[in-house]
């Protein structure tokens, strides 16, 4: 986040545009991630082809593990706030991503509700006011974290894949936040260790948003904001140049509440995209 939070700033910043930033606000355990490799078909050939040690760094990969784990948002609350102040909207990612990530669906309702509560106290103190949108991270939710998401004052959230904002269905019943799914690939599901993959991978993306009604894309501080800065320079270049408008999920859901139809409503369930390993939430449609 140090790094990578204020290269994305500084390059939305140059191509004139505004995004939504969603922020671990606690610890960083990613080096946790690496017990996946005996639990989760897939991580280890995902880390090989992303070469994780070049893109995230030793330190990173050790954190939580062999190296204590630092905060993130919290230990950094002047790059947090400088996505406000510069028009950009931020948003809760987590407290403990990995921890969430890794073992949603083992905990209780009350573990998942302090999880929440830890991540939206910690905004609050950087911040000074509670967040309005959350994100889950991996993608992945629960029914638990669906519903306790309902007392939190959110407009809308983020947790899951695919095409379009719809109104989530819990227990037979419609919540009252409506999610924005990401729609597009993201660079890690596609990535080789080349530019030319990169620069290839958003040239398909680019294409895929022209084509799209409600394109989302979600991209990543240590990635686009890393050694893919560039690429994601070119990728803002080519959108301007074909009018594909770049904005914050809140002015997307906006301009799709705006058409005056209702929202779809869909059962959250879960499923797999290329290039990910494990699941991920998504609507049940059918």
């Amino acid at each position: 986040m140090k790094a990578g939070v204020p290269t994305l700033l500084d390059l939305l910043e140059k191509a004139g545009v505004k995004g939504t930033f969603y922020l671990s606000m606690g610890p960083d355990n990613a080096g946790k991630a690496i017990f996946n490799v005996f639990q989760r078909p897939g991580f280890f050939s995902k880390m090989r082809r992303t070469k994780a040690a070049r893109v995230y760094g030793l330190r990173t990969l050790l954190s939580g593990t062999l190296l204590p784990a630092r905060m993130i948002a919290t230990a950094l609350p002047e790059v947090a706030r400088r996505i406000v102040a510069e028009g950009h909207e931020a948003g809760v990612h987590a407290w403990d991503h990995r921890r969430w990530q890794d073992q949603l669906e083992n905990l209780s309702e009350a573990q998942v509700a302090r999880e929440l509560a830890r991540a939206f106290e910690a905004f609050v103190e950087v911040f000074g006011a509670p967040p309005k949108t959350f994100a889950a991270p991996a993608w992945f939710a629960s029914d638990a974290s669906l519903s306790f998401q309902e007392n939190l004052g959110l407009d809308y959230a983020s947790d899951c894949r695919g095409e379009e904002p719809f109104i989530p269905i819990v227990g037979g019943a419609a919540l009252v936040t409506p999610q924005i799914p990401t729609t597009l690939p993201t660079l890690d599901e596609a990535l080789g260790d080349t530019h030319s993959v990169a620069r290839a991978f958003f040239t398909s993306v680019a294409v895929a948003a022209g084509k799209a009604r409600w394109p989302v894309l979600t991209v990543h501080a240590e990635l686009e904001g890393g050694p893919f800065a560039d690429d994601l320079t070119w990728f803002l270049e080519q959108a301007a140049e074909a009018d594909i408008r770049v904005t914050t999920l809140r002015e997307l859901l906006t301009a799709r509440c705006g058409t005056g139809k209702p929202l779809p409503r869909r059962t959250m369930g879960h499923g797999t995209v290329p290039g990910r390993h494990g699941k991920v939430s998504m609507p049940v449609v059918g």
